[in-house]
């Protein structure tokens, strides 16, 4: 009660003050000095009383903001709001005035309301004020000196105004200080048993921590027993708050702390007690301060072994974990704004130091096992860094740490911190503050805090625990603020993507590190791993081996279940910023080779394009930004270990290859190459007569039976002669086959070629340098066919063909035949190089043994067979006079593609004409659609069709508008039977069911979103779902409906209309975002948001790798697979069978015969549809309508289509046209067709380009339509 009164008391003496002013301002000095003092000492009194409540001294606050109950505070307000009192006291009485006595009142009232003060406004925008006070200062006599003083040390504390008097402040030396004895006038303050003024105190801690930084001063501070004189100070007390900022500034100033670290063990375990004691018990600056210092000081190891045996891990984790803003329940929603700010300070201070003390403790564990390794197995010793030293280590230092202790640490590493903060749960506890952070967008710090908190982790996942940890379900809020729970990894996933901190690298390549040292831990530790695990029998080491390998296969799982392929995928082609662009694709390919050891992720990836096209090469050949070039090369090490992991077959370096190239390489390296021994004999004879050599010819073609005539191609034929088996070692199995350097083969260069006479010396071959062989034959045997002319024989002798080497090397050669000044003026004269004889013979030295002749002509054919489009491995003998070429696979009762002749084979081969003429047929009638009608509202000046869907019987075509009608429409008549109000917003999905007495209907916005509807008798609304944005029947009986509301697939019982059964599991949650819940065949299996669900059990099956955002599924008819925008997969072995990319962001559907599919494209308003093969997704043919497509569907006997069509590029002008299968449009047509669409053509090119895909049409056997995807309509398949 004594309390409020006084402070009213206070506030009408204030009031009372100023009403005193305003009478007497313009009276004589003496009145108005008097004032000001009162007003001084009405405010020094209740400064004095403000800090009794102990408030942080650091905080520069508004007092009344602060503490809104505080007298301070509103005496201050007063005061601010009298603007005629502040203008006279700055402008009249400081700046004007010359009276000695209102200048120093002026200035002493100035000083007692600075912590109310905007001291920019002041100082800044009030020009010359500085000038004066620093005037004052040096020559004004006691008390205005004092006082000006004191208003100068609030002014320089805005950098600003400090910048602006650098000249000035200069003279400020630290020489002064030292000499009259600065230090010890401060260590006389900082005795409050002397001084009895904590405030005094208080102020000459914050002076001393100002001095602390200048190492002269904190050296000689540290000597003369200042550390000590620091942890005199008693606590709590707001001087106990001050020794926090000196502590932090010594713990900045390194060699000073080196210094500390040298005290007596006694001292420096008090510093780290007495820091430790601010963490938890001081005001928010003291603990703040006290985060700082630890965050410094954990790089000197006598001060983290002392914080370790002090519990302070503990105490640290402490303030994070006591923190408001992260209890999932109310986030702190009841606090002020300040307070919220300060709790995010605190988070970010934190995990910056518990990243410093991991750091440093990681060092610690490198260093252990290296020593271990070093008493094992020899080495140089490893020296400890002395424990006064401070060590730091730079983020390329941590990551080598890292991967030395995953791959030589044991597998079951024990590390005393890991297990304290496992202890603690505090692995939870960052995750969640990762995810909490990314909402903090108002903060400037919040990148840091995640950034820091990945770090943490990061450095803790060296451990196998916590790893384990990231697999399980952490509690953490929506966007709808309620509390879910989602898997560790998958908010690190969702952080390492980029959409929450977009363009911020740092983030992303810390969430990288995190992903990359639990998915790269080797499968097999060193064999040294025995050593470090004291008092571990080596019998136990399988199951150690055992236990890691188990982690490892759960972290793939872990990863692959929570979409990490897709993001390590997107992270490849990223490009911004282009600054890290390279370092962030070389850190996710390094993620995917690891990843890649798991079977499953292999199998997936192999599909995906980026493999499978030979897209990778495309970004292994430059890099983002070419003075990343460094990084560049880690990421094509990593990419071209990834092709090797998933192709099984080593890389050709500087080679553009593809997973089907790699294939086909298989096939060919184990292919057995054989050829017509004759023929070769033929070659080489025919090799001595153009070299002039003809008794050597006539003798071999003696001795060899060869034939004396020309013979033509036909004649020799591979079974004339009986073929030769080279030597195994010229074809290795595993030898993949080189780019061929032959054009042409020999038998086209002897048919291309007219006859004409020539000398052996008027033909000269060209010589190219050779490359390297991969069956291990020196490069002047890797020799090729050059195109040149073939010179008839001479004599009667026949020439066949030749082989014409790309470099003739010397031999060992007694006679005269040899020619070797020939040889030599033959490669001078074309140009080839020419050695030195000191460098031949140093090549000469080094040269393997020549190879056979037989290898030559393998590799040779090899080359031929590799350029094969489909090799076999099991090949008939080659012939050297005609190009090899591997027969296409055909049957030999394959239908012929014509069908005429297919139509006339049907008498030999019913009923199609042969093997797969059905799917020819198909593949005609499927690629042709003439228009036949079109359906618009009869009485609208727009026609506003939305979607479209056949009755039962095919009789009518319901047709959904934008304004909620549907109307049925007779196909054959085309007019309009009858129409009905079904919903006030406009309709987006029809169904009706098989024996047509039942109709389902979807809305876009109003509700019920989607209804039930009976349609024998009487049009009637039989069952709503207020909330289910799509519905469909049950495939097989039609006795149930399932809906879809988001992520959550709600199954209906057709007659009550009750839910029988939900299913939503927000751990397996893909959250497309046009999820559509379906049946499959068999009405046993759904497939909701990506998941596999079984109908019987409720239980969720399997989750489905995640490549899109959009859509979320469907059942392929036969219920064998399911298509996932671009993915098939199988549902046998969940393994990826085909990948379309025609697929991307469509709708698909399946005609009622399973052999064909619709699709529709990406684009809301695209103006095509296509026809796909349903078996193998093969593309048969592309429809441009010209126009916008909304929507469309097929008749169950697959005779109609129907398309909702845009009629107007500008109005939404829908209509419904009707188009014959299987029936060509007429050339008239076409031009009327034309002459309809003349006016707005422009409008029209522009989709079609942009959307029209040139498809051939490949022999399929189904076929598939698809659509334009419009925001709001569900994906559909439909096999025709």
């Amino acid at each position: 009660m004594a309390s409020a009164s006084a402070s009213v008391d206070s506030k009408a003496e204030l009031t009372s003050l100023l009403e005193q002013w305003e009478r007497e301002q313009q009276g004589n000095t003496q009145d108005l000095v008097n004032i000001l003092t009162k007003i001084s000492e009405l405010v020094e009194k209740e400064t004095e009383e403000y800090h009794k409540a102990d408030p942080d001294p650091f905080d520069d606050r508004h007092p009344g903001r602060a503490d809104p109950e505080c007298m301070l505070g509103h005496l201050l307000k007063i005061l601010f709001k009298n603007d005629d009192f502040m203008n006279a006291l700055v402008n009249s009485y400081v700046m004007t005035s010359r009276e000695f006595s209102l200048n120093a009142a002026a200035c002493r009232l100035l000083q007692n309301i600075m912590p109310g003060l905007e001291t920019a406004v002041v100082f800044q925008e009030k020009e010359g004020i500085v000038e004066r006070l620093f005037k004052w200062a040096q020559e004004a006599e006691q008390p205005l000196r004092i006082y000006a003083t004191g208003l100068l040390a609030g002014a320089m504390e805005n950098q600003d105004i400090a910048a602006n008097y650098r000249e000035e402040n200069s003279v400020l030396l630290l020489a002064v200080f030292m000499q009259k004895g600065a230090r010890e006038l401060l260590m006389h303050y900082m005795d409050l048993k002397q001084t009895n003024d904590v405030q005094l105190t208080f102020e000459a801690l914050k002076y001393l921590a100002s001095l602390l930084l200048h190492k002269k001063f904190a050296a000689e501070f540290v000597a003369h027993g200042g550390v000590q004189k620091l942890l005199e100070i008693p606590r709590p007390s707001m001087a106990a708050t001050g020794v926090s900022l000196c502590l932090y500034y010594l713990a900045y100033n390194q060699d000073a702390m080196e210094r500390v670290c040298m005290l007596p063990h006694s001292i420096l375990s008090d510093v780290v007690g007495y820091t430790l004691w601010l963490l938890e018990c001081s005001h928010a600056s003291g603990c703040c301060h006290a985060t700082m210092f630890f965050s410094i000081s954990f790089s000197f190891r006598a001060v983290l072994e002392l914080f370790d045996r002090q519990d302070g891990l503990r105490r640290l984790v402490n303030l994070i974990s006591t923190l408001e803003i992260l209890n999932p329940e109310d986030q702190g929603a009841l606090l002020s704004d300040d307070e919220i700010f300060s709790s995010r300070q605190t988070a970010k201070h934190t995990c910056m130091a518990l990243r410093r003390y991991f750091e440093a403790h990681l060092a610690i564990k490198v260093e252990q096992v290296k020593q271990s390794l070093q008493r094992t197995e020899g080495g140089a010793p490893i020296h400890s860094q002395p424990y006064y030293k401070a060590v730091s280590y730079s983020r390329e230092q941590v990551v080598e740490m890292m991967e030395f202790l995953i791959e030589h640490g044991p597998p079951r590493l024990y590390w005393e911190p890991a297990e304290v903060f496992h202890k603690l749960s505090c692995v939870q506890l960052l995750l969640q503050l990762i995810s909490i952070a990314c909402d903090w967008r108002t903060y400037y710090g919040r990148s840091d805090t995640v950034r820091y908190a990945l770090d943490i982790l990061s450095i803790l996942t060296v451990v196998p625990k916590t790893q384990l940890l990231l697999s399980e379900a952490v509690a953490v809020l929506d966007e709808g603020g309620s509390t879910v729970s989602t898997v560790g990894m998958s908010i690190v996933l969702a952080v390492a993507e980029g959409e929450v901190f977009v363009n911020d690298a740092e983030i992303q390549k810390s969430a990288l590190q995190v992903v990359i040292n639990c998915v790269c831990a080797p499968d097999k530790r060193m064999s040294s791993i025995g050593k470090f695990i004291a008092g571990t029998p080596r019998r136990r080491l399988p199951q150690q081996t055992k236990a890691n390998e188990s982690v490892l296969t759960k972290m793939w799982n872990v990863v692959q279940s929570n979409n990490g392929i897709k993001v390590l995928l997107s992270l490849l082609t990223v490009k911004m910023p282009i600054t890290d662009a390279d370092q962030i694709r070389a850190l996710a390919c390094k993620a995917l080779v690891g990843l890649s050891r798991s079977s499953s992720v292999r199998q997936i990836i192999s599909k995906l394009p980026l493999f499978s096209s030979g897209h990778i090469q495309q970004l292994m050949k430059e890099p983002v930004l070419q003075d990343k070039r460094s990084e560049h090369v880690k990421f094509c090490k990593f990419a071209a270990e990834l092709i090797e992991r998933i192709s099984g077959k080593p890389l050709l370096i500087g080679t553009d290859v593809s997973l089907a190239w790699l294939q086909r390489a298989s096939v060919v390296a184990q292919s057995r190459i054989t050829f017509p021994e004759k023929e070769l004999l033929l070659l080489i004879r025919n090799h001595l007569v153009a070299k002039g050599l003809h008794d050597t010819a006539t003798t071999l073609t003696k001795e060899a039976d060869l034939p004396m005539t020309c013979l033509s191609h036909s004649s020799h034929s591979s079974s004339t002669y009986p073929p030769v088996a080279p030597p195994s070692a010229a074809s290795p199995v595993a030898t993949l086959p080189r780019t061929p350097r032959l054009a042409n083969g020999v038998g086209s260069r002897l048919g291309s070629h007219p006859s004409h006479s020539s000398t052996p010396g008027s033909s000269h071959p060209q010589t190219r340098p050779s490359t390297s062989q991969p069956s291990g034959m020196p490069a002047a045997a890797s020799s090729a066919f050059p195109s040149t002319s073939v010179p008839h024989c001479n004599s009667g002798s026949p020439l066949i063909g030749r082989i014409v080497f790309s470099r003739e090397r010397q031999t060992g050669c007694s006679t005269v035949s040899c020619k070797r000044p020939r040889v030599l003026r033959q490669k001078s004269d074309h140009g080839a190089f020419s050695q030195s004889p000191a460098m031949k013979k140093q090549f000469d030295r080094h040269l393997p043994s020549p190879p056979a002749l037989d290898s030559i002509i393998t590799e040779y054919l090899r080359e031929q067979h590799a350029r094969c489009k489909n090799p076999v491995a099991t090949c008939p003998p080659f012939s050297l006079f005609t190009p090899h070429q591997c027969p296409e696979p055909k049957q030999r009762r394959q239908a012929p593609t014509n069908f005429t002749s297919r139509h006339t084979r049907r008498v030999i081969y019913p009923k199609y004409g042969g093997v797969d003429g059905g799917c020819f047929d198909r593949h005609l009638i499927f690629s042709r659609f003439r228009p036949i009608s079109v359906f618009r509202e009869a009485d609208e000046d727009e026609s506003g069709f939305m979607c479209c869907a056949f009755s039962a019987r095919e009789r009518f075509l319901m047709l959904g508008t934008c304004t909620g009608q549907l109307k049925l429409y007779n196909v054959f008549t085309g007019q309009e039977e009858a129409s009905y109000s079904c919903h006030s917003s406009a309709i987006t999905h029809l169904e009706p069911s098989r024996d047509g007495s039942l109709l389902l209907t979807s809305a876009s916005w109003s509700y019920p979103l989607s209804a039930l509807w009976g349609m024998k008798s009487v049009f009637i609304m039989k069952h709503s779902f207020l909330g289910d944005h799509y519905v469909e029947f049950s495939k097989l009986s039609q006795d149930h409906v399932i809906g879809t509301k988001e992520h959550v697939a709600r199954i209906y019982d057709i007659q009550t209309g009750q839910v029988t059964l939900t299913l939503n599991n927000p751990d397996l949650a893909n959250n497309y975002k046009r999820n559509c819940a379906t049946f499959n065949p068999t009405d046993d299996l759904v497939l909701n948001d990506g998941v596999l669900w079984d109908v019987r059990t409720a239980q969720a099956i399997h989750k489905f790798d995640k490549f899109n955002m959009n859509i979320s599924g469907v059942f392929h008819p036969n219920g064998l697979e399911v298509i996932i925008n671009t993915e098939i997969v199988s549902i046998h072995c969940w393994t990826i069978l085909y990948l379309s990319l025609l697929f991307s962001n469509t709708m698909l559907q399946a005609d009622d015969e399973d052999d064909m599919m619709e699709m529709q494209m990406k684009s809301p308003f695209g103006s095509s549809f296509r026809t796909f093969n349903a078996t193998d997704y093969k593309p048969i043919a592309t429809i441009d309508v010209k126009r916008n497509i909304f929507d469309l569907c097929t008749d169950t006997k697959d005779c109609y289509l129907a398309v909702i069509e845009n009629q107007d590029s500008v109005n939404t002008d829908t209509v419904c046209r009707l188009y014959e299968v299987g029936r060509q449009r007429l050339a008239e047509e076409e031009e009327e067709d034309e002459e309809d669409q003349e006016d707005d053509d422009d409008n029209d090119d522009d989709d079609s380009d942009n959307d029209d895909v040139d498809l051939d049409g490949d022999n399929g056997e189904q076929r598939v339509y698809s659509l334009p995807c419009s925001s709001g309509y569900s994906n559909f398949l439909h096999l025709i």
